[in-house]
């Protein structure tokens, strides 16, 4: 485990420490206002693009050949980009870091899901989650002290040494797997995976910066999509098979990790803006105060398979939900303490998303395991946006009352996806019955 969340470490520290080092990068490098926009965007943009095509290459060549790949390139590209003189260099090598995150999230994803089982997969994601949470929290204070140190540059070059001693515990520690089934290389399903997933994280990334631009890119990624969907099931080996949605239990994971994803990146976003707009907090004020939050993630995603001594997995799974929205209603309606309302939601999110995502490999095959992991990271990724877009444009339509409106609908949300499978599977059962 080690190697590989040092790999996801890395990831969400590139992913988040460049907000906070922005300004300086783009002081230095004469970068435009869309060229900053770029250079944060891009790495999400490519990395969610290429997720579904680094899973087949780790399903047919290997899941630990493409960790090291991935960690190869996060050392060779970082230090290009820390020794880059020009903007749009480093904007290259910012999209290339993405592409290389997406082959070690596939086959770190997927080498968890088929060699650990039963609890010890609960745990193993457990810490995956908490990875990922602690580094995003880290990655903002990071790169606002390296920035004002050293300088911007060792965010990348400081990376260089994690990637290497994680390729070398890698080499050492993590067994290889790989699928059984045939590979699929449809270049047509390639093709259009990539574009479909690239306008809509873009669609759902740019809804509140440039609206036009992302409806235009929702159009393309919907039509690519049901084209993408359509080539699948009409093809004897798939890229991504279809009827792994038809599996009992995939499909309300998936809505699970959508929600829940969402209103926890939302609720960063909307108590930031509320902080500093409303009760003119500064941003390093509001930084650590949506800390607890982060804080709660991590643990929450430790302590889940502790719970499971007491409770079932989709029981505890339905409580975490509940437990986030009534973080998300508390925020609502008495938003004058935010921390204990966030380590709710945060606490909710950590364990509802672990368990989620273990859910989604109990209930199929190691032979899907690579197709798996990248569906799960595509939700992730695809939550996380559409809750920034949805929920931060609903708060600026309703304007004054805008945070609490905004809340609520997140609270809803939530509370849905934790009923709405229970309701679906009591239905399926008294349909069968009656038959």
């Amino acid at each position: 485990m080690v190697p590989l969340l040092l790999g996801i470490l890395i990831g969400a520290l590139a992913i988040s420490s460049v907000s906070t080092a922005l300004p300086a990068i783009r002081g230095d490098l004469m970068l435009s206002d869309s060229g900053a926009l770029w250079l944060v965007d891009v790495y999400a943009l490519s990395l969610a693009a290429t997720l579904i095509l680094a899973s087949r290459i780790g399903d047919a060549f290997g899941r630990k050949r493409i960790v090291l790949l991935g960690l190869a390139g996060f050392a060779a590209l970082n230090l290009v980009g820390g020794l880059a003189q020009d903007g749009l260099l480093l904007i290259v090598v910012r999209a290339l870091l993405g592409v290389a995150e997406a082959f070690v999230v596939a086959g770190v994803v997927a080498t968890i899901g088929v060699h650990y089982q039963a609890r010890q997969r609960v745990l193993a994601y457990g810490l995956w989650t908490a990875t990922f949470g602690t580094g995003s929290a880290l990655g903002p204070v990071l790169g606002g002290i390296v920035t004002e140190g050293p300088g911007w540059r060792w965010l990348l070059l400081g990376s260089v040494p994690l990637a290497v001693v994680a390729g070398i515990l890698a080499t050492w520690l993590v067994p290889d797997s790989h699928s059984s089934r045939p590979a699929s290389w449809d270049v047509l399903s390639i093709l259009s995976s990539i574009v479909a997933l690239g306008a809509l994280v873009f669609a759902v990334h740019e809804a509140l910066a440039t609206p036009s631009a992302a409806a235009v890119a929702a159009v393309v990624a919907i039509a690519t999509l049901v084209y993408f969907i359509r080539r699948q099931r009409a093809l004897r080996e798939p890229l991504i098979d279809m009827r792994l949605f038809s599996v009992p239990g995939f499909s309300p994971a998936i809505m699970r990790i959508v929600a829940s994803s969402g209103v926890a990146a939302a609720s960063v976003l909307l108590v930031s803006l509320h902080l500093q707009d409303l009760r003119a907090h500064t941003a390093a004020e509001a930084g650590i105060a949506i800390l607890p939050q982060a804080v709660a993630i991590a643990l929450g995603g430790v302590v889940a398979p502790l719970f499971l001594r007491w409770l079932t997995s989709p029981t505890l799974t339905v409580l975490a939900l509940v437990v986030q929205g009534a973080g998300l209603a508390w925020l609502a309606f008495a938003p004058d303490v935010v921390a204990i309302p966030l380590v709710l939601v945060g606490a909710g999110f950590g364990v509802a998303a672990t368990l989620a995502a273990t859910t989604l490999f109990d209930v199929t095959t190691e032979d899907d395991a690579g197709q798996v992991g990248a569906i799960q990271e595509v939700s992730f990724s695809l939550g996380g946006g559409l809750g920034i877009a949805v929920l931060g444009t609903i708060s600026t339509i309703v304007g004054a009352g805008g945070f609490a409106v905004a809340l609520v609908v997140a609270a809803v949300a939530v509370l849905a996806a934790a009923v709405l499978p229970l309701w679906q599977g009591a239905s399926a059962n008294a349909a069968a019955d009656a038959h």
